[in-house]
């Protein structure tokens, strides 16, 4: 008779793996009935579930066994849970002990061992110390050995690149990839820049587990992922197969936290599942002649060490392009860093790119790093370049050509080196023709072209992008929906999308809050064949003004009344949507 774990593996290809660390019974129910896929009992649960910070949970006479088998006696198993468990174990008790834990907890239906808590979260002299009695990775290497043949799944909880070949040699069966504490960071700017450097960690020790013959499951484990988006950001750029947290799963109230927290990480891990991005390119999607000739390009220049400009209008998935080729280029490896340059009030602008002092002004009370530090070796995304304001043009052409920058209020030069990848909107070459953009400036970063087709020019990927937001929604509203009536693709055929892709996505998300049934009709969804009134002949002209009208009052409606996004969502000024809304009146 199959084991659990062995039907469990037996799926792994099918779906990405969420891991949970569950501290209670009721986490434990709570996360089982969201679709978590693992359960791990670490005694650092215990500890939290207490209101005790996790770090409690590495004290030295911590009992962390001990806590280990009583959470799983008292909460775990007598749950009516399906998911497997794997419990971690703290190696460094004597043998004979260790062994005691592993046959009872064997008998009680665990399926996995981790080895925790592990030694890579301590240093100094505790560190050596726990080395010098032998109680460091080789033992955990050792206790995990053990327990595989004692028939359990093992896991190694690897901190460092130097655990991450201990463990494999160990041929463990999956790796969780620690990413350092979890901490929820309210500024949303340092939040990212904190994700692109979990991913340069990961990627390297992924490339690690690459290299070897073992394919163990890899899994990311805490660190700054403390949302959905930012789980999204970890999938896209880093091939792991899937996460594993704790205290990012529990807030207050907990049931219903745990339940809508793993929904939207279970969301975002299916909506990036790599399997799935065979209808495209990694993350992009189409297969029309127009997006196949964007792919090829991204394939012959990912891996060339030149800066590029990628031109679209707005919504079109100028940003989806920019991780691609960072991911297939030789920078994949170190960070992906994004300013959006339009965003910046210019007086903040070489403190964003080039970082500052403490002290440097009134509000910098530490050093901060700015976007070329934190991309050193990595990818440089600026958005919006052609928003640059002539002071910021003449910084960035500065610190390209002399590859180095010096931060505010410091007297320091710092060499830097990054590939630059720009986005915008408008095309650059008219505005240097326009004097809105210095020339110079735009031979150092438009080396080649790269640009994203309106979806106008790639209706026949209509289809594939309408199942790949539905497929999102279902996930995200806990619904069946199975697909657009086709009454309703006639209407989605019919308009000429000024917002494009994001557009799309913002009607369909609006029809599935607005519709019942399995089926979305589009019934308040009003399409615009053509926003050039000379293109029309006179008996026409009714009907388009009711579709401008139409669509100008679906745009505000979408955006809850801000009209300045409505207008840009639909390419026109505010002045001009004004007119479509009394076109009526």
């Amino acid at each position: 008779m199959r084991s659990i774990w062995d039907v469990f593996k037996a799926d792994l290809d099918d779906r990405p793996v969420l891991a949970v660390v569950a501290g209670s019974g009721m986490v434990a129910r709570c996360s089982a009935e969201a679709g978590a896929d693992l359960l791990l009992a670490l005694n650092a649960g215990v500890f939290r579930n207490h209101g005790v910070g996790t770090l409690a949970a590495f004290l030295p006479f911590g009992s962390a066994n001990q806590q280990t088998d009583e959470l799983l006696r008292l909460h775990l198993l007598p749950q009516p849970i399906t998911p497997p468990v794997i419990a971690g174990v703290y190696a460094a008790e004597p043998e004979t002990a260790v062994d005691e834990y592993l046959r009872r907890w064997k008998e009680w239906g665990v399926q996995g061992i981790v080895n925790w808590p592990a030694v890579g979260f301590i240093d100094g002299n505790y560190r050596r110390c726990l080395e010098a009695a032998g109680a460091g990775t080789a033992c955990e290497a050792a206790m995990l050995r053990r327990a595989k043949s004692l028939g359990f799944a093992t896991f190694g909880f690897a901190l460092s690149a130097e655990e991450v070949r201990t463990f494999l040699d160990t041929e463990v069966d999956g790796l969780i990839l620690n990413l350092g504490l979890t901490q929820e960071l309210q500024d949303v700017r340092e939040r990212r820049d904190r994700i692109q450097q979990s991913v340069a960690q990961l990627n390297a020790m992924l490339e690690l587990v690459g290299s070897s013959k073992r394919k163990p499951l890899c899994l990311a484990f805490g660190g700054p992922v403390t949302t959905s988006d930012d789980l999204e950001t970890l999938f896209r750029q880093a091939r792991i197969r899937g996460f594993a947290g704790g205290s990012v799963f529990e807030r207050l109230p907990v049931e219903s936290a745990i339940t809508s927290t793993i929904r939207r990480f279970r969301q975002s891990m299916t909506a990036i599942d790599h399997e799935r991005q065979a209808r495209g390119f990694g993350p992009m999607i189409g297969r029309c002649p127009p997006m196949q000739e964007v792919f090829e390009l991204v394939r012959r220049v990912a891996g060339q060490n030149v800066n590029l400009c990628i031109e679209g209008e707005t919504g079109t998935g100028k940003e989806l392009v920019a991780t691609q080729i960072h991911r297939l280029s030789r920078r994949s490896g170190h960070p992906l860093i994004t300013l959006n340059c339009g965003a910046i009030p210019d007086s903040l602008l070489e403190s964003e790119l080039f970082g500052h002092e403490k002290g440097a002004f009134t509000s910098a009370d530490r050093r901060r790093k700015g976007k070329f530090e934190l991309a050193h070796q990595g990818t440089l995304f600026l958005d919006e370049i052609a928003d640059l304001s002539p002071r910021g043009q003449v910084a960035l052409l500065r610190a390209i050509q002399q590859r180095e920058i010096t931060p505010v209020g410091s007297d320091t030069t710092v060499p830097v080196d990054v590939r630059i990848l720009t986005a915008s909107n408008r095309p650059l070459q008219e505005e240097v023709a326009q004097g809105r953009f210095r020339q110079d400036l735009f031979y150092r970063l438009n080396q080649i072209t790269i640009r994203v087709p309106p979806l106008r020019h790639r209706i026949d990927d209509l289809p594939l992008l309408v199942q790949e937001f539905l497929s999102r929604l279902c996930a995200e509203f806990e619904s069946r929906l199975l697909d657009a009536s086709p009454r309703f693709m006639d209407k989605l055929h019919q308009h000429w999308w000024p917002g494009n892709i994001r557009e799309l996505e913002a009607v369909l998300r609006e029809a599935a809050i607005r519709e019942d049934g399995r089926f979305l009709d589009g019934r308040h969804f009003h399409p615009v064949p053509s926003l050039l009134p000379s293109a029309r002949s006179p008996e026409e002209k009714p009907r388009a003004s009711l579709n401008r009208r139409g669509a100008a009052e679906d745009a505000v409606r979408r955006f809850r009344g801000n009209k300045t996004e409505a207008a840009k969502s639909l390419g026109i000024s505010r002045k001009t949507l004004y007119i479509w809304l009394r076109s009526t009146e």
